[in-house]
């Protein structure tokens, strides 16, 4: 990691506290578009092996009227825990952790605007080999949370669609979660770790040769769970909340102070432990999201 003095940041536009979530954004998992009749029964694939079947006439414009002509259909796939932290979506709702067998984003337009769905579409999810518990997964949705510990701003959280759990199929030699997605919308397969564990607060603290940050980003990324949580920034520090005591992680910070980007990770053996100091460097916009790729 790189320790002489960087350029400042040239795409800085937007305000601190909204520039960070961009950048992490602007290096995140790509939109993919497809092309598609919504008069014919459709099969689409994503790069990470998301599939998609969608059913003749189950597309429309908002008002009710079946699409004709073609459509756009839009995916977006975060299946790694450095694609969870770019795309700004950890694992928990209403800040109960979960480990996250994949998520998605599906959405679609024709002529620039946006389109819905009259009948659902057929989901399925590749299963990864690093979960815990595959069987266990339950459909979750993208919702708006109720918990607000420590900010007042509305965030994106996850809401579970049913607490049944998720169908594993077999398809081609390998095997899929497989659901209906009723909206277009963020879906994942999650589930809740830990239900009666001691759970507790977990602090880290920022150590830097800046003197104060304009805006900070954390997540604590877990090491035997698949499993990212997001840290709430304050004045001097990084929170999170109602994490299972026996866990281990790895904080990571994101910072911005004087249009220059500051990264730091430091590793909890056991959340118990409650407080870490995360000594942050200043780094480049490139080589920090080649790490976060990597993971």
């Amino acid at each position: 990691m790189t320790t002489q003095e960087l350029p400042l940041l040239e795409s800085l536009q937007n305000a601190p506290k909204l520039y960070l979530k961009e950048l992490l954004g602007r290096h995140g998992p790509p939109t993919q578009i497809f092309r598609a009749d919504p008069e014919r029964s459709t099969v689409l694939v994503g790069a990470g092996g998301a599939k998609l079947t969608i059913a003749p006439f189950s597309i429309t414009d908002l008002s009710g009227r079946p699409a004709k002509g073609e459509v756009e259909v839009c995916l977006k796939e975060v299946f790694t825990q450095g694609e969870m932290m770019m795309a700004g979506r950890p694992t928990t709702s209403e800040d109960r952790l979960m480990e996250s067998g994949g998520q998605i984003l599906v959405t679609a337009r024709q002529g620039g605007r946006p389109l819905k769905l009259a009948q659902p579409l057929t989901v399925g999810l590749p299963v990864s080999e690093k979960l815990q518990n595959p069987m266990a997964m339950r459909l979750f949705t993208g919702g708006t949370s109720t918990f607000q510990a420590f900010s007042s701003r509305q965030s994106f959280d996850w809401r579970m669609a049913s607490e049944k759990a998720v169908r594993i199929r077999r398809s081609e030699g390998r095997k899929y979660y497989v659901f209906q997605l009723q909206d277009f919308n963020w879906a994942g397969c999650e589930f809740f770790v830990a239900r009666r564990s001691s759970r507790c607060m977990v602090t880290a603290r920022p150590v830097s040769p800046a003197e104060q940050f304009d805006s900070m980003l954390g997540f604590l990324v877990f090491r035997r769970v698949h499993a990212v949580a997001r840290m709430y920034p304050g004045k001097h520090n990084c929170t999170a909340v109602n994490i299972p005591g026996k866990l281990s992680a790895t904080a990571h910070l994101f910072g911005l102070s004087q249009g220059r980007l500051y990264y730091g990770k430091e590793v909890i053996r056991r959340a118990s432990e409650k407080l870490v100091d995360v000594n942050m460097r200043p780094v480049l916009e490139k080589e920090l999201a080649g790490f976060l790729k990597a993971m």
